[in-house]
């Protein structure tokens, strides 16, 4: 049995939501959120967008060094001499032209993403000289430092060999630091030969280098054979001068 009031409004009798009082502390947590939230957004748009433009900046780039290319081939054809030797043999124009377009944009693209690669590192810095102690603390804890490589400690009179002005080749950055095959990260430390027996047990009339030879020397090595007078106090002076200098080098 349905019973219809008169004159009442049936949206008064619907059951409202009840408000809720949200502590200050967390509005302004919600409030950080959606802030970063938005950061977020904007920067994914930005990220877009810059990889539009740089697509579309690269094939103008191509453009352009093709253009200038063909007029430099024009000029050229046009100031030749016809009665020049040609001096090639069956080169087929068209593929070396396809040829060095191929190497023009592989060209362009590397010095683009270095440019990029070096514009990027300067804005991770710059963003991280910006932070504050809490959110530096939290980026270096993502971003944890590489460890260094542990140095081997030389041995007693450890014979030094150097790997050679000329020895790396075919580095794989453009700095031509490193190359990628497994000889190059050999510890050239180590010792070899007679180095890894321990000279130190040697009597000491056997602590030289190439003993019992007619080239051996009465030298041992450059701590056994230090002359300086640290009870001198002219010598400390020269010497912490020297100290105090090399430490304003290196803070510039």
């Amino acid at each position: 049995m349905n019973i219809k009031l008169d004159g009442q409004d049936p949206w008064t009798t619907m059951a409202r939501p009840c408000p809720v009082f949200v502590p200050k502390l967390e509005r302004d947590t919600i409030a950080e959120r959606e802030r970063l939230e938005a950061e977020e957004r904007a920067l994914e748009e930005s990220k877009k967008k810059r990889l539009e433009e740089r697509k579309v900046q690269t094939k103008q780039i191509v453009v352009e060094e093709i253009r200038k290319d063909e007029e430099i081939q024009r000029n050229l054809e046009m100031e030749a001499d016809v009665a020049d030797v040609d001096t090639d043999d069956e080169v087929n124009e068209a593929e070396e032209y396809e040829a060095w377009k191929v190497r023009e944009i592989a060209r362009i693209k590397r010095d683009r993403d270095d440019r990029e690669s070096m514009l990027k590192e300067r804005e991770e810095i710059e963003r991280v000289r910006n932070m504050t102690e809490e959110e530096r603390r939290e980026w270096e804890r993502k971003n944890p430092k590489p460890a260094a490589p542990q140095k081997q400690k030389w041995r007693f009179m450890q014979k030094y060999y150097h790997k050679g002005v000329f020895f790396q080749s075919n580095a794989d950055d453009t700095a031509a630091t490193a190359a990628s095959d497994n000889i190059y990260t050999r510890d050239f430390s180590a010792p070899t030969g007679e180095d890894k027996m321990d000279k130190t047990i040697l009597p000491k009339v056997m602590q030289v280098k190439h003993f019992g030879r007619s080239e051996r020397t009465k030298w041992t090595h450059l701590v056994n054979e230090d002359t300086t007078d640290w009870d001198n106090p002219d010598i400390r002076f020269v010497i912490l001068e020297s100290i105090i200098k090399a430490v304003f080098v290196v803070l510039g």
